[in-house]
């Protein structure tokens, strides 16, 4: 489970990255958002994965909740 303050953190960098007016989705009981994992830095990258954010085959980032 995450925190509000987690959330805020990821969001904080992918608004780093453009700030796309459909840029996040959910189904089920995971959570799509991010831009293309390939524009993000290696330090960014490194932190998403430590808040629990992964690469997806949709071409963002997911987060299972």
């Amino acid at each position: 489970m995450a925190t509000y303050s987690q959330f805020a953190e990821a969001f904080a960098i992918f608004a780093k990255y453009g700030d796309d007016d459909f840029a996040v989705c959910a189904e089920h009981d995971e959570i799509f958002a991010g831009p293309d994992p390939k524009i993000v830095s290696k330090e960014d990258n490194n932190k998403l994965k430590e808040l629990g954010w992964h690469l997806n085959d949709v071409g963002t980032f997911s987060k299972c909740v």
